[in-house]
């Protein structure tokens, strides 16, 4: 049910459950086995999260809402955004088609989102009498408090466009221009990558004295102990491109 594949320094996880890549308890575990793999796996820039198919994902099985199956939906739905949440590459959802309910939900976690401009996002699990709880805890936190509540409480869906403008995704592009992404990720150095993520997530919540001493600290004493960072000001002052070591 999750289609792997590695490109040079960047893993591809895609969804494939037909016809629209239902996230079922048992795809969910299998997905979060993939991703704790590849938290270990040195060797990797980014994990691309894709969906097979006509769409990423229509959403989390209707069929395992019922309540003797919840609770090992909700658990496999919650170990797998658990998953994303800890990886140490970066995460990157490339979206088309539809991407509903816990599709969403899951995709929060990821670092950013790419959409294809056809792409529609949304929790309609109002809509069947639900709620989506990972989506009341975390989209206030990716747009406004107002634009959050519209979605979870109307269960409207909306376009690629209008979840770009509310923060929801970071880039709108079409399929045929996604391997730009995966380029990008392979151009850059893995520790300084690494690194950068670990100093990011750090300082999210509003810096403190101990916030920013950490800072400094990964910035004068780990980031200077990568090769990397002088062959990158060697390259620029030298008008070339880089050659990585990833060490």
């Amino acid at each position: 049910m999750i289609v792997v594949e590695k490109k040079d320094r960047v893993l591809h996880l895609a969804l494939s459950n037909p016809p629209v890549n239902i996230l079922t308890a048992a795809l969910l575990k299998e997905l979060a086995q993939q991703l704790r793999s590849a938290a270990i796996d040195e060797s990797l820039a980014a994990v691309l999260l894709s969906g097979n198919g006509k769409c990423f994902s229509a959403g989390a099985s209707v069929e395992e809402h019922r309540q003797e199956m919840a609770g090992d939906m909700i658990g496999a739905l919650l170990d797998a955004c658990d998953a994303l949440d800890r990886l140490p590459a970066v995460s990157v959802a490339m979206i088309h088609g539809a991407c509903l309910g816990g599709a969403l939900e899951l995709v929060h976690f990821c670092d950013f989102v790419v959409a294809d401009p056809g792409a529609t996002l949304g929790v309609p699990e109002i809509s069947l009498a639900f709620f989506p709880p990972l989506a009341c805890a975390h989209l206030p936190r990716l747009t406004s408090r107002q634009n959050a509540a519209h979605l979870i409480l109307t269960g409207e869906t909306i376009t690629a466009d209008r979840a770009h403008a509310m923060g929801l995704v970071q880039k709108l592009a079409t399929r045929d221009e996604w391997k730009s992404v995966e380029e990008r990720m392979n151009g850059l150095s893995i520790p300084v990558l690494r690194l950068a993520k670990r100093a990011f997530r750090g300082a999210v919540e509003p810096p403190s004295a101990g916030t920013t001493e950490t800072l400094r600290r990964m910035f004068l004493q780990e980031l200077y102990q990568i090769e990397d960072v002088k062959e990158g000001m060697a390259s620029f002052k030298e008008k070339r491109k880089p050659e990585w070591k990833h060490r």
